[in-house]
This record gives structure tokens, C-alpha cells and sequence, in this order.
């Protein structure tokens, strides 16, 4: 059997990451600089990922304090906001642990409870028909400091920019319509909605669209290699930085592979891109990308917080795609597009899964258990001819295979 590997390419940080990230904050892309904004404002809130994304934020919160503090804004005057969108809240020690030890008790911290409707106020209604409603934590601040990740998407595209306020801040019914412009009139998941592309795509622009109701918005790009580490900032105005990142990202992490193989072997890449399924999915789709028809992946990811939310598995429990994508047109759920996803491609791929789940969760959800490596090569092995071609993604999360 032919094997290659692909290893994402480690970019490294910046030999000086703080003042690197400093020079972008002072040269933003169609932007004052961040000083010059900040000291003019009155109430300041910085929006961060939150635990499911890479915890970049806790590295370079203290050099952007110390940027707003030499420009006059007192501590008192900023607060931190946990984008987390339509994911579960947050415990006091997990909010701690995403901001730092440098950072924690400095100023206060809060986070998006997407649920929570008296939380929220209406911008209107993008040309899509997606209602705009925006946390208030967020809309009430004078400047919004948006710090956002870099990486693929599988279905919006690319991460960080307009996702960290649409999603990120945003109630859940604004979430809900902007995902369900992944889906096509017929029940199918969009082409234009898959990781890299933008152009065209429904739900990028109406994200975009959205985030661009809420004023006096200031981006860091956080651009990530294929590991997950930081390896250079694009700051400034939301649309235009975040493009500009994008650009930096894409020749990180999108690798030619040649023809399409046999079977793929394929980490999620570790915490917390594996912390539950629905976060290793993202892996697990991209390594689809390198697999021909009736071919295998064995997906390595943990997921030490289970599938990531009960509905999942409801409709998954549905049986097929066809029958996810019928209870999609009539009632659209986001969990549900996850579903539609992962059935599509069992039906024409295997997927075995080494995890912490339990054997009949996994066979329940459509795929194999396997309890460690080399079981899943046996299982994979009683799948193909021994003589095809193996492809290994030691971060699956972090590159794109292009055949």
C-alpha cells in the first residue's frame, strides 16, 4: 500500500508576536488605529472566541490592553464578551481559562446567551429576510474590538471576520436563518457553502450583510497555520481585514493532493478542535474531500464532550439524508445541517471513528467504532484492497485537500 502524509505547514509565530500584532493594531487595512479609535470612545467591549475554537485570545488579550491603556481608556471603561453563538454557556473557570491569568479580574467578563431574548435588540432584517438581533452587551459599547480565528469553515467558508458578531453575538433565530441559506430549494446542502469559498456563498453574505448593521467595528485577524498557531494578525475594518487575512490563510492551508485515495487516516488535530463531534465533524469533512467513492476514513478525535448537543442526534436518528433533508425544508435546525453533511458522505464513504463515545452512540450515529489504531486499520482493511493508496492528516482540522 502507497502512503503519503500530509503535514500542515508550520508557519511559526511571529519572532516578536506582541509587537507584530502592535504594528498591525498602529497600520490597520481601511482603518484609524486602534489607539486613535479607542481613545475617542466611551464604554469598550473586546468579543473572543470561545472554547471550541483555538484559545488565541488569551495569548494576545495583554498587548491589547496595554495598547488601550497608553491610549488614556481605563480598564473600567472595557469588557470582555465570549462570542459563543449559539453554543452552551460557559462555567466561571472555562471564562477564566479563555481570557488568562494576565487578563482575569481586570475587567469584567461576560459571554452570548443566544437563547435569552430580553438580551437582544433588532438591527432590522437583512436583504436575505435573516432578522438581526445583536446582544446588547455588544451594541451598547461606543467600540467593538472583534477577535477572530482564521481557518476553514465547512460551510460558511472561512472563520473569524462577520462570524464573530453574526453568529457570535447574535440571538439564535438570527443564527437559524442565516444557516438555513446552506440549504438549496431542493433539500440539499448549497454547492457555494463549503470551507474556502466565499464568493457566492448565501451564508457568508448574509453574515456579512448582517455584521455590517453594527457600527464602529475594529477586527483582529488572528491568521492561524495549520497547527492552529498564531502566525500573523491583519487588523482593521471588518470586511476588508478579514479578506485580507483570508488571503494569508489560504496559502497555509490548502494542499494539493494529487488523485483521490483509498483510505484516509486523519486527526482532528487535538483540543479543543476535537472537544465534541459536531467540532470533529469539521475534520472529518475535510479529510472527504481526499477520499474517492467507497473509500474509508478513520477519523482520530476524542470528543471528551460527547456529540456537542442532543439534537444531533435526533436527526440523525432519521436514518438517511433524504429523510434529514425532507424535515429540512419543512423545519429547518441547525444541528441539522451537521446531520445532512455527515450522512451525505456515509453514502459513499465509510467512516470509522476511534473517540471516547460509546460504541453504540457511534454505530447509532451511522459509523464504526473502533477502540484504537489498529483496530480501525483491521476494520478499514476488511473494507479495501490492500494494494490502494493511503493519505495521512496528522490535523485534518487545519488543512483542505484538494484534489
Amino acid at each position: 500500500m502507497k502512503v503519503k502524509v500530509f503535514t500542515p505547514p508550520e508557519a511559526g509565530s511571529p519572532p516578536d508576536p506582541e509587537s507584530t500584532l502592535e504594528a498591525s493594531l498602529a497600520h490597520p487595512v481601511h482603518s484609524r488605529p486602534l489607539a486613535e479609535l479607542a481613545g475617542e470612545a466611551g464604554r469598550l467591549v473586546i468579543c473572543i472566541p470561545d472554547r471550541s475554537r483555538p484559545r488565541v485570545a488569551r495569548e494576545i488579550l495583554p498587548a491589547v490592553i496595554s495598547v488601550l491603556e497608553r491610549a488614556g481608556v481605563g480598564l473600567e471603561r472595557v469588557s470582555i464578551f465570549v462570542s459563543t453563538g449559539t453554543h452552551g454557556e460557559h462555567s466561571e473557570d472555562e471564562l477564566r481559562e479563555l481570557v488568562g491569568d494576565r487578563v482575569s479580574g481586570l475587567v469584567a467578563v461576560d459571554q452570548n446567551r443566544s437563547r435569552h431574548s430580553e438580551e437582544f435588540e433588532s438591527l432590522g432584517t437583512t436583504s436575505r429576510g435573516t432578522p438581526v438581533m445583536i446582544n446588547r452587551l455588544v451594541l451598547e459599547a461606543d467600540l467593538r474590538i472583534a477577535i477572530g480565528t482564521v481557518a476553514y469553515h465547512y460551510f460558511a467558508g472561512w472563520g473569524g471576520g462577520r462570524k464573530m458578531l453574526v453568529p457570535g453575538a447574535a440571538h439564535f433565530e438570527t443564527a437559524c436563518a442565516n444557516h438555513r441559506l446552506s440549504i438549496d430549494e431542493s433539500g440539499q446542502i448549497c454547492s457555494e457553502c463549503r470551507s474556502g469559498l466565499m464568493s457566492g456563498n448565501p451564508v457568508h453574505e448574509d453574515m456579512a450583510e448582517a455584521a455590517g448593521l453594527i457600527e464602529n467595528v475594529f477586527m483582529i485577524n488572528v491568521v492561524l497555520d495549520g497547527w492552529g498557531h498564531v502566525s500573523g494578525f491583519v487588523s482593521g475594518a471588518m470586511g476588508e481585514s478579514h479578506a485580507g487575512a483570508v488571503k494569508l490563510a489560504r496559502d497555509l492551508l490548502e494542499v494539493r493532493i494529487g488523485e483521490r485515495c483509498d483510505l484516509a487516516i486523519a486527526s482532528a488535530g487535538g483540543h479543543p478542535l476535537d472537544l465534541n463531534f459536531i467540532q470533529a465533524h469539521k475534520s472529518i469533512d475535510h479529510a472527504a474531500e481526499s477520499v474517492k467513492d467507497g473509500g474509508v476514513i478513520v477519523a482520530l478525535a476524542e470528543c471528551a464532550n460527547g456529540i456537542g448537543s442532543d439534537d444531533l442526534m435526533d436527526w440523525l436518528d432519521l436514518g438517511s439524508a433524504g429523510a434529514v433533508s425532507r424535515r429540512l425544508m419543512r423545519q429547518y435546525g441547525i444541528h441539522g445541517h451537521t446531520a445532512l453533511s455527515l450522512l451525505k458522505k456515509l453514502e459513499r464513504v465509510r467512516v470509522v471513528l476511534i473517540s471516547s463515545l460509546a460504541d453504540e452512540t457511534v454505530t447509532r450515529m451511522g459509523m464504526v467504532p473502533a477502540k484504537d489504531l489498529e483496530h480501525a486499520l483491521s476494520i478499514a482493511g476488511s473494507f479495501l484492497d490492500t494494494d490502494g493508496l493511503t493519505y495521512v492528516f496528522p490535523c485534518a482540522w487545519g488543512i483542505l485537500p484538494v484534489a
